[in-house]
């Protein structure tokens, strides 16, 4: 799995010791907009009656599928986005921590260019 980088870094999740996804922050995309995507999908799907059990269940499911699918294509940046929308969720419902040490979101902010050494 490839870590994209924007100019403003990248948010990666990581479930039970994988790399799931990678999103590179940007300008139009900080990190801020994906947690309101979040939370948009998540009213969505409770303003259409479904039980926040459910809800979990499908979020996890699917996050479950990519761990374990064999991914013959490279994932798109909008498969990378879905994957990070429903993590986001499932930290927000408690289903996974935000920073547990084998699973969880890193924000990985974009370093500074060092200059190289005088020799």
């Amino acid at each position: 799995m490839t870590i994209y980088n924007g100019n403003l870094g990248s948010i990666n999740c990581f479930y039970k010791r994988k790399l799931i996804c990678s999103v590179g922050l940007s300008d139009k995309q900080p990190e801020e907009y994906y947690w309101y995507a979040a939370d948009a999908v998540l009213k969505e799907g409770l303003r259409k009656g479904r039980h926040i059990d459910t809800i979990k269940k499908e979020f996890k499911d699917f996050i479950k599928n990519c761990r374990y699918k064999e991914f013959k294509k490279v994932l798109t940046k909008e498969d990378r986005e879905t994957i990070l929308i429903c993590f986001i969720n499932l930290c927000r419902l408690k289903v996974i921590e935000y920073d547990a040490h084998d699973e969880g979101i890193l924000v990985m902010p974009r370093s500074k260019n060092l200059r190289p050494s005088e020799h």
